[in-house]
């Protein structure tokens, strides 16, 4: 009985409610909750992002950019020659070093193609390096600067005056000379003439020949040639012999025997001397006549 009472209690309950309702204006429902997982999960929410701001203010602010996909150019780095600090100087030539600036004066050395010599000077025309010798580096000579490469600052090198050009020194040419002097017809199996010569020259005679030609019979006796100096009498040897005539000696020459005698005819006799022995080398021929 209490149950069917309650039934009709609930059933006329939900027919008032819903009748009501019908009357009402539409009002849009506020989301409203009772369960209590909500505002947990809000509290769980704010404390995690609070979190993560502290994190992000301590944190440093990174700057991305953007990654080129162009082709880099490398600029060369450019390398920085060492300084040298002596001036040095080098040829594309052999070039010879001298005792002066001038191709007169004495060579003393060269530089060779690739080496390297110190310049320790210029002459005042700034043609000629003044270097250390390459041959004898305790020593210093010129070196001409047309084949020649400095490296190194020369513009503070100083500036020597050249030294007076070397006058070389001339070597007088020798001078061939002799005087011829008759001195007597003499007779050993036939009869022979002697002449005297004297070296009146720089050089050295070492060789003589004797011809005798009698003008009158148009005799000739025919040449006779020695490498020796020497007085006769008759048929023997009367002074010492002579190898050669130094300038200044004198020496005796003597012709082959005429098969008669000559005297008072007159004799042309040739006499050349020559500066080496077999009459050879330079020679020098003169004559002289005279009557025995």
């Amino acid at each position: 009985m209490k149950r069917k009472m309650f039934l009709t209690f609930s059933s006329t309950s939900l027919f008032l409610i819903l009748l009501s309702s019908c009357n009402l204006p539409a009002v849009k429902p506020s989301v409203t909750t009772g369960s209590t997982e909500l505002p947990v999960f809000q509290t769980a929410q704010a404390a995690a992002n609070a979190t993560l701001t502290q994190q992000a203010i301590l944190l440093p602010s990174l700057t991305i950019s953007p990654i080129s996909t162009g082709t880099a150019t490398l600029s060369p780095t450019a390398e920085s020659s060492p300084t040298l600090s002596k001036p040095m100087v080098s040829v594309s030539v052999q070039t010879n070093c001298r005792l002066g600036p001038d191709v007169s004066f004495e060579l003393l050395g060269s530089l060779m193609p690739g080496l390297m010599a110190e310049v320790v000077g210029m002459d005042t025309s700034k043609l000629y390096y003044y270097i250390r010798n390459p041959q004898e580096p305790q020593n210093f000579c010129w070196l001409w600067g047309y084949y020649a490469t400095t490296v190194g600052d020369i513009t503070s090198l100083p500036l020597f005056t050249p030294m007076p050009t070397s006058t070389p020194t001339i070597t007088p040419t020798p001078v061939p000379n002799f005087n011829i002097t008759y001195t007597k017809l003499d007779s050993c199996v036939g009869w022979f003439v002697e002449v005297k010569v004297k070296n009146t020259g720089s050089t050295v005679w070492s060789s003589g020949s004797i011809i005798a030609n009698d003008s009158v019979t148009s005799t000739i006796i025919s040449e006779r040639k020695s490498d020796q100096f020497e007085d006769w009498t008759g048929c023997l040897s009367s002074s010492p012999i002579q190898g050669d005539l130094a300038p200044g000696e004198s020496g005796s020459l003597h012709s082959f025997d005429f098969l008669y005698n000559p005297a008072g005819h007159d004799i042309l006799i040739t006499i050349q001397l020559c500066t080496q022995n077999a009459m050879a080398g330079a020679c020098l021929t003169k004559e002289i006549t005279f009557k025995p």
